[in-house]
């Protein structure tokens, strides 16, 4: 995470969301809202010529459609079996299409919806070992575990389940701020900094050059 931040007491305008490292959990959010979210950062992802995958284990059809449209001939996106785990032969393609980035701009990986099995999370320590960048929207607060992600990114929710996500976060966010986000925009928490962000706007991004 880029140190040029500024401390957060989370500003009235927020900040371009920054380049994501290591292992960042996402809570909360409408579908819509998830789908906005994984197209826009795969989105600007390959527009700076890196590499982007995304295992749908909710198989959203609005999430396909997205990246079917707007990612045309990118092969970025893979619709996991209904149990949302990652059979060998995806796991293979998810090594060998991230292992062709990795000279350049960090590989993101996206994943939603994902069932967490001992040997795919062996999968994920190796490519985070690599570089790899690994985006993960939760199911519930309950999988936030300590010392597993530096970065967490909060998306509006209601009040109950807002409640719920400050807490998991530790505080550093209130449960009030996460339910009055406006669309389109977060609360990133990374270590002890938390910043309000703007979330990519695919609306703003152009097609020209995302195609090879």
């Amino acid at each position: 995470m880029p140190t040029s931040l500024p401390p957060s007491a989370l500003p009235q305008q927020p900040l371009i969301l920054p380049e994501f490292v290591g292992r960042v959990a996402v809570l909360g959010g409408s579908g819509a809202d998830k789908s906005h979210l994984l197209v826009g950062l795969a989105l600007r992802q390959i527009q700076k010529k890196g590499v982007a995958l995304c295992l749908d284990g909710c198989r959203q059809k609005q999430t396909e459609i997205q990246f079917r449209l707007l990612l045309r001939g990118v092969q970025s996106y893979i619709a996991l079996p209904p149990s949302g785990e990652v059979p060998n032969e995806i796991e293979r393609t998810v090594l060998s299409q991230l292992s062709q980035g990795l000279s350049a701009q960090p590989p993101l990986l996206l994943l939603d919806g994902v069932t967490e099995t001992p040997a795919w999370e062996r999968t994920l320590a190796f490519l985070l070992k690599a570089g790899v960048v690994v985006v993960e929207l939760l199911s519930d607060s309950s999988r936030l575990i300590f010392g597993r992600y530096d970065t967490v990114l909060l998306l509006r929710a209601d009040k109950d389940t807002a409640e719920m996500y400050s807490k998991a976060a530790g505080r550093r966010a209130s449960a009030d701020e996460v339910h009055k986000l406006p669309p389109g925009e977060g609360i990133l928490i990374h270590l002890a900094q938390t910043y309000r962000v703007q979330l990519p706007d695919l609306q703003m991004r152009s097609m020209e050059g995302v195609t090879r």
